[in-house]
């Protein structure tokens, strides 16, 4: 079955087809490293990391490059704020040392960030300050091209000059130019022209170049990198929704015009994410950064919310949708601790007529396996249509859970079979991200050694309760709450699981 995807370059679900089979290339914009990330730019790198695991479970040999701005007017001025604030502790630091304090800070928490969320690195992930000679190279062969022009060290791209410019935003560059709100720069000859070389301002960081003392503007970066890492035809371009004008219209336009070439034959874009109805802003206090939700919820809680909605739709948060997807989440972990302590207990010593007995409905519940990959298989490949992906999961569960009440003998047919389709679910909820080990979580050494303390408090508890000493009992139970273990007594004994 193929792969279909939409594309926003022509508005339309396209078949992929690889420039070099089976081999598939992905450039996706990545992060501004001047604060803590979101849970928006959480969405964004889980997204295309559904869609590079997908893509490589259905045979594709994909090279993902995902690259890092550490160079930018916001980080700057990030800087020139901790500048002062440091000039009224007496701290004498200047305006480069704090971009690198800055760039430093925030790279290392969002490799941070990710690692909690179980979000793997991409094949490469550049980073713009790395790249500057290159960005030099392809400015000057704009400018010998006739693309581009040079005024008092700054250096424009011509957007007259590209005659497909608006092709993804699907606007003219009439209407682009009456969009334009902000005070024109009149070294532009036009106001939709972009910078791809800024002269240097006083104490700003800076690179020599045949223009200026200076830096890179912030479009030309992907162009350079996507080319350098992938090629100047590429398969897949992603990205925020928000990127698409002006920043990846102006990568296409910089692109096209400097290699002579088509430059993305795809382009995905993920859409954008509001809290309760409101975009989400520190002056209205709902910024949440991923180091703040994962204080609360697993990151298999947030990755159930991004999946419930497709990777193309806005999205809005709440923590009472969490809430419930919380307790989604829960009834996968009840499910496993019931397949694994049953397979524990099981009665292996079934005789023939219980198996034979029980054998036809084995074979019905058998075929849950082999008709949830074929729907996961056919909504993945409707341009990763994971809300459909997630309800086969879900329906895994259910069908589960009824088999394990239906068939009430537990032969070794039946724990096989449980054995299985677990290892289907965590096989295909792995392609989604979910039911994974993260930096965070506990080995399974670990979690042999707790299991080992909790079965000890248990007993501890067994033996209050027939003493008559309920408030130990209760206290036990209460503290073992609180340490994240959820007993639940049953007719004959009591279990446990990890909330």
């Amino acid at each position: 079955m193929s792969v279909f995807i939409y594309n926003s370059l022509n508005n339309k679900k396209q078949e992929l087809k690889p420039i070099n089979p089976p081999k598939v290339s992905m450039y996706v914009c990545g992060v501004t490293v001047y604060d803590k990330c979101h849970i928006g730019h959480a969405r964004g790198a889980f997204v295309f990391d559904v869609v590079r695991d997908y893509l490589n479970y259905k045979g594709y040999k994909v090279t993902y490059i995902k690259n890092i701005t550490d160079v930018d007017d916001k980080i700057i001025n990030k800087a020139a704020e901790l500048v002062e604030e440091y000039k009224k502790n007496n701290i004498d630091k200047t305006l480069n040392e704090t971009v690198k304090e800055i760039t430093t800070c925030y790279i290392d928490a969002y490799y941070k960030d990710m690692d909690t969320l179980g979000i793997k690195k991409a094949d490469i992930e550049p980073r713009a300050t790395e790249h500057i000679n290159e960005m030099i190279k392809m400015i000057e062969g704009l400018i010998k091209k006739g693309y581009a022009y040079e005024v008092d060290g700054d250096v424009y791209f011509n957007v007259k000059k590209y005659k497909d410019y608006g092709q993804l935003s699907n606007q003219s560059v009439e209407e682009l130019q009456s969009g334009v709100r902000k005070e024109v720069d009149k070294k532009k000859r036009s106001v939709l022209d972009f910078a791809l070389w800024k002269k240097v301002k006083e104490n700003e960081p800076y690179w020599q170049s045949p223009f200026s003392n200076g830096r890179p503007g912030w479009h030309l970066e992907c162009s350079v990198m996507s080319i350098k890492y992938l090629d100047k035809n590429f398969d897949i371009h992603g990205g925020g929704r928000d990127l698409i004008f002006p920043h990846h219209e102006n990568e296409i336009a910089q692109s096209v015009c400097y290699s002579g070439r088509p430059f993305a034959n795809i382009w995905m874009h993920n859409g954008l994410l509001t809290i309760e109805g409101q975009k989400m802003a520190k002056s209205l206090g709902n910024f949440v950064t991923i180091e703040d939700i994962l204080k609360k919820y697993h990151p298999d809680v947030l990755k159930l919310f991004f999946l419930s909605s497709h990777y193309a739709s806005p999205v809005d948060f709440s923590y009472q949708k969490m809430d419930k997807l919380k307790i989604s989440k829960e009834k996968f972990n009840i499910l496993f601790d019931k397949i694994a302590r049953l397979e524990r207990e099981s009665d292996k010593g079934a005789d023939n007529n219980t198996k034979k007995n029980t054998a036809t409905k084995l074979d019905q519940y058998s075929k849950i396996i082999d008709k949830a990959k074929n729907d996961f298989e056919i909504a993945m490949n409707d341009d990763f249509n994971t809300p459909v992906a997630l309800a086969v999961l879900y329906e895994m569960m259910n069908a589960t859970n009824k088999l394990i009440t239906d068939i009430a003998i537990d032969t070794c047919d039946k724990i096989s079979l449980l054995k299985d389709i677990e290892l289907s679910l965590k096989g295909l909820g792995g392609i989604l991200g979910l039911f994974k080990m993260s930096a965070n979580q506990k080995d399974e050494e670990d979690m042999e050694t707790l299991g080992k303390v909790v079965e000890i408090l248990i007993g501890l508890r067994e033996k209050a309760r027939k003493d008559k000493d309920f408030d130990l009992a209760d206290k036990i139970r209460d503290q073992l709450l609180e340490a994240g273990i959820v007993i639940e007594d049953e007719k004959e004994k009591t279990i446990w699981r990890k909330k």
